[in-house]
């Protein structure tokens, strides 16, 4: 536990070490209720998606960078996968409507999205414009 951290991702540290640039308080809110509505198995892979690390250090002070949050500008925001970048702690965050749709997007990125410092290729690019395979 002191060399790999928690093993159980503390919503309530995350949050004391995030900040978030342009983002309203509302989708905040639901982005926090639904990553504490996650599973401890679903959060410790949302953790891997946006750091590529599934633990996270054990106090504040164990944080070497903060986790960022920031605006997913793309319209309409519900058919877009957030995006991360684990290099640097980054979210990119779309403003979905609904705590459920927070929570699906974020779980479904989670769990498919998994290919670290793929940020920058011709199929991540691909992905994000395709939305999330939804019909228009």
């Amino acid at each position: 536990r002191m060399v790999c951290g928690n093993p159980e991702v503390d919503v309530d540290l995350l949050r004391e070490c995030t900040v978030v640039e342009g983002i309203g308080s509302d989708v905040m809110d639901r982005f926090w209720t639904a990553l504490r509505e996650m599973t401890g198995a679903e959060r410790s892979l949302f953790l891997r998606f946006v750091w590529g690390r599934s633990r996270l250090p054990l106090t504040k002070s164990g944080f070497r960078q903060q986790f960022r949050i920031k605006p997913f500008a793309r319209h309409p925001p519900d058919r877009f996968l957030p995006e991360a970048h684990t290099c640097f702690f980054q979210l990119d965050l779309p403003a979905y409507s609904t705590t459920a749709i927070m929570k699906e997007k974020l779980t479904y990125a989670a769990f498919h999205c998994q290919a670290i410092d793929a940020d920058d290729t011709s199929t991540a690019r691909r992905t994000a414009e395709s939305g999330w395979g939804e019909a228009d």
